[in-house]
């Protein structure tokens, strides 16, 4: 059932990248206004099957989050495309998802014919399953983060170079872009933060010391302390497009 649930959630984005292209080329008419209800139900439908097929695989167990691989993927395509459909609210974005629906999709599409993992982490206390969610959080908000970088990047090469297609001109400007993309490097700073501080929490309470020089702290800091340096420097003008943008997705690989 899990299955077939993740793979009718791929559809669905994928339906919804249909639904946005037929707006894009029909702008400012009856049909744009309801591709783009369409595009809320597409999305909203995936995001309806994709917390149900997790649900299904056992995502919430007894004693806190249960952690595999498809649960994982599942979870953090979940949340980012929530992150876009409040952006289409709030903000109309919908040119990201020509992007970014097809890069969910891919995950929804192969957990079905993902390996039967083994049980990764299964959380034993309130301290863990926070640290978990905040982590998993972190992650999805600096996802959309790096989608936005990489429209930058994409948007200002083909300014440059006068190359103005209809995936161009779908995208919003470079100052919104800029926009977005520091208010998901903001969450990703307090989310990834916060995880760290609940994992050493977490480490002093379960092992009653820090296990600072494991690789999963040490590369937290490493993306934690990119981007707070990317932020100050947005704060002090001293920000170029280009740089930061590659920062970015430098502080998400």
């Amino acid at each position: 059932i899990s299955n077939a649930m993740f793979i009718l959630a791929g559809l669905f984005s994928l339906l919804a990248t249909r639904f946005i292209l037929v707006s894009m080329r029909s702008a400012n008419t009856p049909k744009s206004t309801q591709c783009k209800r369409y595009i809320s139900l597409c999305v909203g439908s995936a995001i309806f099957l994709t917390l149900l097929a997790i649900l299904n695989l056992g995502f919430i167990g007894e004693s806190g989050l249960v952690l595999t691989l498809a649960t994982v993927a599942g979870f953090t395509t979940l949340l980012v495309q929530n992150l876009y459909l409040l952006g289409t609210w709030k903000h109309g974005v919908r040119g990201l998802g020509l992007l970014l629906l097809p890069l969910t999709a891919i995950p929804l599409l192969c957990i079905p014919f993902l390996p039967e993992s083994a049980q990764w982490v299964e959380s034993q206390s309130f301290l863990q399953t926070g640290h978990l969610l905040l982590s998993i959080a972190g992650y999805a908000m600096l996802t959309m983060a790096a989608l936005y970088a990489c429209m930058q990047l994409l948007l200002d090469r083909a300014l440059t170079k006068k190359k103005i297609g209809f995936f161009v001109q779908a995208m919003p400007s470079l100052m919104d872009i800029s926009n977005y993309l520091f208010a998901h490097v903001l969450w990703a700073i307090w989310l990834i933060g916060l995880s760290i501080i609940t994992g050493l929490a977490w480490q002093w309470v379960e092992m009653h010391h820090f296990a600072i020089l494991n690789h999963k702290v040490l590369l937290a800091l490493f993306a934690w302390v990119v981007l707070l340096t990317i932020y100050q420097l947005r704060k002090k003008a001293a920000w170029h497009h280009n740089r930061g943008s590659k920062m970015v997705i430098f502080a998400y690989l």
